[in-house]
């Protein structure tokens, strides 16, 4: 009764807050900071793996350490409280740290998505000095498969040294996440006793998206195959590490309340947004960098005009509308036309992904 209650509440929270955040930019000509910014910063990567989607766009040129501090300075002025890093893989960018102790100086936390091959002793120390306060770090299998799909034999050794390390260092936050496929289904019950025993209280987990070298959907889960990772986690939900489905799953259809304690709706637009590597501000950093998906340039126009200006039919729910089948669907306001990102393979709705029917209004 009271996970009932508890979703019942967040999914009315979020529908109060997205109907003042709207209500803000008509009538008030205001708009609320997004809670968190993604930084792309860099396509660069030391792996290879074989469910990428960083490989989807090639950048001649970065941002530059001084255009990023602008951004930065333009996010403490706006009092955005959060400053995530990812790619590729973010810690090849030597200027990294630097920017993240920036960042930490102007009153932003922060946060790294890493593979975790250069969490070295030194690099762990320095992160530690720009006060970082969460980390993420990918760990796709035990250690052969892992080594596998990362295409590295050192990759598995590294990457739980680096977690170690930070676990060690004392950092808030030491999550780790798993993109979960046909290769790897196998061993979430042997990974999930390694995090325990590497005392790691959160696990992401998402499926592949239809971007990078996943664009052919070889790596997706099948339904039987998806309905037994939602069952998984539905029975493991209450204990350690704690399991979330990450958000490109963003309604989970009958497994949604078995799975989850609150609504975990789409942040792009409304809390969130992505800076890419040269520039561009985009949705979230697994859109495809193309026009369709660009709200404009922060090289061209400051942030806040962009945030403001921009992420229109996200807000304005135009999956919902422009789909047929969203428009026909009982949960279209659970599930607001699924991942925007998934809509590239037309992975989109959980009910086709699970073989089930999708509920009619």
């Amino acid at each position: 009764m009271l996970r009932k209650l508890r979703y019942q509440f967040g999914k009315f929270r979020n529908s109060v807050f997205y109907e003042d955040f709207n209500s803000a930019i008509k009538k008030l000509d205001k708009v609320y900071p997004p809670k968190y910014v993604i930084w792309d910063a860099t396509r660069r990567c030391n792996l290879r793996c074989e469910h990428c989607g960083a490989t989807k766009e090639e950048y001649s040129e970065e941002l530059t350490t001084e255009q990023v501090k602008d951004v930065i300075d333009q996010l403490a002025a706006i009092k955005t409280p959060f400053f995530a890093v990812t790619g590729g893989e973010p810690l090849l960018r030597g200027d990294l740290i630097g920017i993240l102790g920036y960042a930490r100086e102007k009153g932003i936390k922060t946060g790294i998505a890493t593979n975790g091959y250069l969490l070295t002793e030194g690099n762990v120390r320095k992160l530690k000095e720009a006060r970082v306060s969460s980390f993420q770090v990918s760990l796709d299998g035990l250690e052969r498969t892992h080594n596998k799909i990362r295409g590295n034999p050192q990759s598995f050794q590294r990457a739980v040294r680096g977690i170690k390390r930070l676990q060690a260092a004392g950092f808030p936050i030491v999550s780790v996440a798993t993109t979960v496929t046909t290769t790897n289904i196998g061993e979430l019950d042997g990974l999930r006793q390694l995090l325990r025993d590497l005392g790691v209280k959160t696990w992401r987990i998402c499926i592949t998206m239809p971007i990078g070298r996943a664009e052919d959907n070889k790596l997706l889960l099948k339904e039987e195959k998806l309905r037994w990772l939602l069952e998984w986690t539905a029975r493991h939900r209450k204990q350690r590490p704690r399991i979330l489905i990450g958000e490109n799953l963003p309604f989970l259809g009958p497994y949604e309340r078995l799975v989850r304690n609150e609504p975990l709706p789409c942040p792009v637009g409304f809390t969130a947004c992505c800076i890419g590597t040269d520039g561009h501000v985009r949705g979230c950093p697994e859109m495809p960098d193309k026009e369709r998906f660009r709200e404009g340039s922060v090289l061209e126009q400051p942030f806040l005009q962009l945030w403001k200006n921009g992420f229109k039919k996200y807000r304005a729910r135009a999956a919902i509308k422009d789909d047929e089948r969203c428009r026909r669907c009982a949960n279209r306001l659970d599930c607001f036309g699924g991942c925007w990102v998934m809509r590239e393979g037309n992975t989109q709705c959980i009910y086709e992904l699970l073989g089930t029917q999708r509920p009619s209004k």
